[in-house]
């Protein structure tokens, strides 16, 4: 997971994502409110003694540390600071959020500003410890689009969970029509030449049963502990999943047939090709390719 400076977001989102990891933190939940004056009250949490724990956020990114405390320090139009609201409050516990990185004399000095109302420095939460929170919460992270929309950690994981769905989806499928299945030699020579080396291109007329084997053969790896991988738009879905100590088969469906072209036509520059030397050189690949051509021979060699 990234680490965030949550600057991609405005105040009322900043304080909608702080009460989610606050509440995710204390595992209790904390009330939010409408935008509008809060008199120092974004989020509350009421006990059963009727005793109200508050919560503050405060942005301030771009004013940095020492603009944070003077606005804490400064009175409002109603001569109020910070701290006299809190009083006024008298909460049984106030919790300070803000999106700064904080250092540990800085959260003392923040702590002795609130006293006896923030009880320790651990009620008192800066950019690192929000971050700590996210790396541990990782649904909260996602539910914020602004907050990742350029981060690419996040984006690979949506994306790389997408492949999972349809693998899982797909592999069940498989499980489930298993009964029907009757072993041939296309099916042992198959295996045969994946195992060999690596890759596999199955080709012909719709309706002859290349699916089926293919299918087959990636259960077969499947048991034997590989993940499967199902590739339904391009290789670089493949390319962005790829893990060099990870087992995994791969398998595509390129039913225009144009990347069975680029690999018989030895396009050595092609993507087709330069996947398949590099699963060709990983012991913990396979790589299974179904193609609608009029050609249907698993015992195709694949050019060098």
């Amino acid at each position: 997971m990234n680490d965030y400076d949550f600057s991609t977001l405005n105040d009322k989102e900043f304080e909608n994502i702080s009460m989610e990891l606050i509440s995710r933190d204390k595992k209790k939940r904390y009330e939010r409110f409408k935008p509008g004056k809060d008199a120092g009250v974004d989020g509350r949490f009421s006990g059963f003694d009727g005793k109200e724990e508050i919560i503050q956020c405060k942005h301030y990114l771009k004013t940095g540390y020492k603009g944070l405390i003077s606005s804490l320090k400064k009175k409002d139009t109603n001569k109020k600071t910070e701290l006299d609201k809190v009083i006024k409050l008298n909460p049984k516990k106030y919790i300070f959020v803000t999106s700064l990185p904080l250092s540990r004399k800085e959260k003392i000095e923040m702590h002795s500003m609130f006293q006896p109302y923030i009880k320790n420095d651990s009620d008192i939460y800066g950019q690192e410890d929000l971050n700590d929170i996210l790396r541990k919460n990782p649904k909260i992270e996602e539910h914020h689009y602004k907050l990742w929309i350029s981060s690419t950690t996040v984006l690979k994981r949506i994306f790389n969970n997408a492949i999972k769905g349809r693998s899982e989806f797909l592999l069940e499928d498989i499980k489930e029509k298993i009964k029907l299945y009757v072993i041939t030699d296309n099916h042992n020579k198959a295996i045969e030449k994946l195992n060999d080396s690596h890759t596999i291109i199955i080709a012909g007329e719709p309706g002859i049963g290349k699916t089926t084997l293919a299918e087959h053969i990636a259960l077969t790896y499947i048991e034997k502990g590989f993940e499967f991988c199902v590739i339904e738009n391009s290789l670089n879905e493949a390319e962005a999943i790829f893990e060099s100590d990870k087992k995994q088969i791969f398998y595509f469906d390129d039913f225009l047939g144009s990347n069975y072209l680029e690999a018989l036509k030895s396009h050595t520059s092609s993507q087709i090709m330069n996947f398949i030397k590099r699963v060709k050189k990983d012991k913990n690949k396979r790589f299974i390719l179904t193609s609608r051509t009029n050609i249907f021979n698993p015992n195709n060699s694949i050019p060098n």
